[in-house]
C-alpha cells in the first residue's frame, strides 16, 4: 500500500482532481419537479432513508440503462442491489418496506439480489436517492433520469452530488454496509525472540476501485473515487492509501481507508450510534466494539489471559465464521 494523503495534505495529482471536481453546494440544483405517478406521501415518509439507500446502491448496486438510440427491444432502466447470502433478511425487509422489486436467492453463488424492474418502483427509488449520491455512480443515475425524461416526456431534475458533511446523514452507513469491513487481529509481541505479550488490533476498512467504468462529466464529480475516499479519510482523521493487486494477467487499483486508532474508532462509534448499520455487519460491529472497549480499558497495559480468551471466542464466530445471525436490529428499519 502507498499513502496518498493524510488529512492535512494531498498530492499534486489529487489537487488537480479536487480543483476540477470541487464539491460546492451552490452548484446543486434545488428545483426538483417530478411528473410521475407514485404515492408522494409514502415517498416523503421514506425520504430520510434516501441517503442510506444511495450509499448502499453506490457500493453494491447497479443502475442498468439501455442506450436511447438502441435498435433492440426497448427495456426500461432497472436497479439491482447485491447482498451477501447471509443478508437475505435485509434484502427482504427493504423489498417489503419500500414495496419494490423481488428478492432473487442465489445462495449457491454466495449472494442474493434485490431486483427492481417495474416503472413506478424504479421511479420511487430514483426519487429517494436523487440528490444523495456522493460517488461517480451518479452518472448512471443521471443516465436513467435522462432516459426516463425522454421516453416518458417527464422533467425529473438531475440533482448533483450531496455535499453535506458525512456525519449529517446515513449515506456512510449504507456505503459501509456495502463496502465496509471490520477486523480483529491478535499477535504475539517478541523482543530478541522472547515472548513479551499478546496484542490486539482492531480495524475498520473501506476499499473501492480507483476509477468508475465510464467517463463522468466534471460537473458530475469526475470518474475518480478519490474525492469521496479522501472525504471519508478526512472524516475519520486517517490516511488514504492506494493498493495494487495483480490477478493473473489483470491489475486492479484501489483506494483504501483504514480506521486503526482510538480517535477514528471514537468517530465511527459516534456515527454508527446515530446512523446504524442494517446488514449482518451490524453484528460484526457489535463484537468489534466489545474488543475495542477491552483494549481501551487496558490503557496501553498488557491484555489479560481472560481477556485474550474472550477476544479469541469473539474471533471464532466473527465475519465469515459466523453461523448464527440475529436480525432483530432490522425492526428499527423504516
Amino acid at each position: 500500500m502507498r499513502i496518498v494523503n493524510n488529512y492535512t495534505s494531498i498530492s499534486f495529482t489529487c489537487n488537480y482532481i479536487h480543483k476540477n471536481t470541487h464539491r460546492n453546494s451552490s452548484s446543486r440544483i434545488h428545483t426538483y419537479k417530478s411528473h410521475y405517478c407514485i404515492n408522494r406521501g409514502q415517498t416523503r415518509q421514506y425520504s430520510s432513508f434516501g441517503p442510506y439507500l444511495a450509499g448502499l446502491i453506490e457500493g453494491d448496486g447497479h443502475i442498468a440503462v439501455q442506450d436511447l438510440d438502441t435498435k433492440k427491444v426497448v427495456h426500461r432502466p432497472k436497479i439491482i442491489i447485491a447482498f451477501n447470502k447471509h443478508d437475505k433478511p435485509l434484502a427482504e425487509k427493504l423489498s417489503t418496506k419500500l414495496n419494490v422489486g423481488k428478492v432473487i436467492d442465489r445462495s449457491e453463488t454466495g449472494h442474493v439480489l434485490l431486483q427492481i424492474l417495474a416503472k413506478n418502483e424504479v421511479l420511487k427509488i430514483i426519487n429517494l436517492i436523487n440528490g444523495h449520491m456522493r460517488t461517480p455512480k451518479i452518472e448512471a443515475l443521471h443516465r436513467a433520469i435522462n432516459w426516463i425524461n425522454k421516453k416518458d416526456n417527464s422533467s425529473i431534475a438531475c440533482l448533483g452530488l450531496d455535499t453535506s458533511p458525512l456525519n449529517s446523514n446515513a449515506w456512510l452507513a449504507g456505503f459501509s454496509d456495502a463496502d465496509g469491513c471490520f477486523s480483529i487481529t491478535t499477535y504475539d509481541r517478541k523482543k530478541n525472540g522472547v515472548f513479551l505479550r499478546t496484542s490486539v488490533q482492531t480495524y475498520f476498512r473501506i476499499e473501492v476501485k480507483q476509477d468508475y467504468s465510464r467517463e463522468v462529466a466534471l460537473e458530475q464529480g469526475g470518474s475518480s473515487f478519490f474525492p469521496i475516499m479522501s472525504e471519508i479519510s478526512h472524516f475519520l482523521t486517517v490516511n488514504l492509501y492506494t493498493r495494487t493487486r495483480k490477478t493473473k494477467d489483470k491489475v486492479f487499483y484501489a483506494f483504501a481507508v483504514v480506521a486503526h486508532n482510538s480517535r477514528s474508532h471514537e468517530i465511527l462509534h459516534e456515527y454508527f450510534s446515530k446512523f446504524p448499520l442494517y446488514s449482518s455487519k451490524f453484528l460484526a460491529y457489535k463484537d468489534w466494539c466489545r474488543v475495542v472497549e477491552l483494549t481501551k480499558l487496558r490503557n496501553g497495559k498488557a491484555i489479560t489471559l481472560e481477556e485474550i480468551k474472550e477476544v479469541e471466542a469473539i474471533k471464532s464466530q466473527f465475519n465469515s465464521k459466523r453461523i448464527t445471525f440475529d436480525f432483530s436490529h432490522l425492526d428499527s428499519l423504516l
